[in-house]
């Protein structure tokens, strides 16, 4: 009687299962920008769809632990991608209504030209000899500015609030505040909207991001 011979049996592995690790990989470009954040929402339908491939009845395919590894990569890197760009956020929000704070403090301290050094010079207003108080060489000044003028209008006895209105879609980089000051004249309030823009400045010993407003509104 012949010895039975043992029969080792060969399981293919799933192509999904391996696409599954690539996708994975490839979901840490989410890191980068949100308008990567499809590749991480791929990379878990892909896995779903390996570990459904591997474990279908009568398949018999191997693959299971790459659409594992592939869905915890997904996962990992989305997750990540989406906290990190909350946290910024979160810290981007809070400089700008700290910058229009300080803005807003020093124009109702009577500290224009600290006020004035946080303006974009686009928006300062020329000097004119016939305007009082204005000669030939005057440094610009932003005591005529519609906005500044509301705010040194309403008086120290107001309750004010300033929030972010979030990043401008069109530029990418600037990000709006809104100050509201109430109640000023008339019982009634001034609302005045901020676009700040950040730059980096070169100190002495590092380089700082510094934040600018350029734009100025006065609201309704």
């Amino acid at each position: 009687m012949e010895p039975a011979s043992e029969t080792i049996a060969y399981r293919p592995v799933s192509k999904v299962a391996v696409a599954a690790v690539v996708a994975g990989l490839l979901s840490s470009l989410a890191l980068t920008t949100p308008v990567l954040w499809i590749l991480p929402l791929l990379g878990i339908v892909v896995a779903i769809v390996g570990l459904a491939d591997v474990t279908r009845s009568g398949a018999e395919k191997a693959g299971r632990a790459a659409a594992l590894v592939g869905l915890a990569l997904s996962v990992g890197f989305g997750a990540q991608a989406v906290t990190a760009a909350v946290v910024s956020r979160t810290i981007t929000e809070s400089r700008v209504r700290a910058v229009a704070s300080l803005w807003c403090n020093a124009i109702r301290e009577n500290r224009l030209a600290d006020a004035q050094s946080m303006l974009s010079p686009r928006l300062l207003p020329a000097a004119h000899s016939d305007h009082p108080g204005h000669e030939d060489g005057d440094e610009p000044t932003i005591g005529s500015l519609p906005a500044v003028m509301a705010i040194r209008g309403c008086g120290d006895a107001v309750v004010r609030t300033v929030e972010s209105t979030g990043r401008d879609e069109e530029t990418g980089e600037q990000w709006g505040v809104r100050i509201r000051l109430s109640p000023c004249a008339d019982g009634g309030a001034v609302e005045v909207h901020l676009q700040l823009q950040p730059e980096i400045v070169n100190e002495p010993t590092q380089r700082v991001e510094r934040w600018t407003i350029s734009q100025i509104d006065l609201g309704p």
